[in-house]
């Protein structure tokens, strides 16, 4: 016991050890960099290509970069932790959604007017953006490139396409880091952090191959008539497998999310051991109250239901949606300790909590 608990702490502590110890020189060749997992980008010769800009985009996009921006805006929470880990948050003039975020320090410089709010991802506020005048905008589309981004291009203002929620993997997702650490010429310091996240993963995900029993497990929850879950080859399944458990459609081959019906979830996972992630629902109550069909889950009646609703900030934003991304780590801490308590028997789950 005492070994497994040593072992713990040291897995979660390993990227800020490497940190603090190692103070290499931030200048590096980018041609050094060889991706680890994220397939989505790759980086050369100044420049940053974007293999993938949106879903189902036939080209590349590239942006060539000789100097650091010095004023930028990122458009989604998830890039934020990357700004921060990288000592370089305070060159972020602007971000849509200021109640959206969770990190404290970013909170502080939004109240002191030093981020401003530049409206929502459906209706961004053009004339303020133009007028912070930042070297660049850092945004993501789902879909094809919007009016909106092209606009700001217009501009004059260089706009980078982030596509790290297409990739398929959690650690391809965190290897993001890599794109603002070459960004930002932060390259070492980027490697560092993502490398040691990713021993940390690894050696986590080794307890975890130990155990003997896998218990079962299903996600999501109704939107309309309609259940919404992770495909088989969706990243969040791998967490699941990683973590010790048995995805009830692990066998899909379904990278995206699956649209099935109540009662086909219910026909295959009514007798799963436990249910995780139901939405932005905080009890058990809430959860009947919008279906009473909830309640006939096996998972339900055992208080088997885990959510990550641990970390929410006063305005109501989930720090799992800022930082869950970057730190793929703690989500798979929190997971094995959800499924196997025995194998990490002291750890306090960081963004899970159960469903009362």
């Amino acid at each position: 016991m005492n070994m497994t608990k040593s072992a713990l702490l040291l897995l979660l502590s390993l990227w800020l050890l490497a940190c603090e110890k190692k103070k290499p020189s931030e200048n590096v060749d980018s041609n050094a960099i060889n991706n680890h997992s994220a397939s989505k980008f790759k980086i050369s010769d100044n420049q940053l290509t974007v293999l993938e800009p949106w879903p189902g985009a036939t080209s590349p996009k590239t942006y060539n970069f000789k100097s650091s921006p010095k004023k930028v805006i990122v458009t989604s929470t998830t890039h934020l932790p990357y700004l921060e880990m990288l000592g370089v948050g305070d060159q972020l003039v602007g971000f849509p959604g200021t109640s959206y975020i969770s990190s404290e320090y970013f909170r502080e410089r939004v109240a002191t007017g030093e981020i401003k709010d530049i409206g929502n991802d459906g209706n961004l506020n053009i004339e303020l953006i133009i007028g912070l005048q930042p070297d660049l905008v850092i945004a993501f589309d789902m879909g094809n490139e919007s009016t909106t981004l092209d606009k700001i291009e217009e501009s004059g203002i260089p706009v980078l396409y982030n596509a790290d929620f297409l990739e398929t993997s959690a650690l391809g997702r965190a290897e993001w880091i890599r794109f603002f650490g070459a960004l930002f010429n932060k390259q070492n310091k980027a490697d560092s952090i993502f490398n040691n996240i990713a021993k940390s993963y690894d050696s986590l995900k080794t307890l975890a191959k130990s155990v003997s029993e896998r218990p079962t497990v299903f996600s999501g929850v109704v939107y309309g008539d309609i259940w919404f879950l992770p495909g088989g080859e969706n990243s969040a399944a791998a967490f699941y497998k990683d973590a010790g458990a048995a995805y009830i459609w692990e066998s899909d081959s379904t990278s995206g999310w699956l649209e099935v019906s109540f009662e086909s979830v219910f026909d295959k996972a009514n007798d799963a051991d436990y249910w995780v992630g139901i939405s932005t629902f905080n009890t058990k109550e809430e959860l009947i109250s919008q279906d009473t069909r909830y309640g006939e889950f096996d998972a339900f009646q055992q208080d088997k239901i885990f959510t990550y609703s641990k970390r929410i900030n006063p305005t109501g934003g989930y720090d799992y949606f800022e930082t869950g991304y970057a730190r793929p780590d703690l989500i798979l801490a929190d997971f094995i300790s959800i499924f196997h308590p025995e194998i990490l028997p002291d750890y306090d789950t960081y963004y899970y909590q159960k469903v009362e």
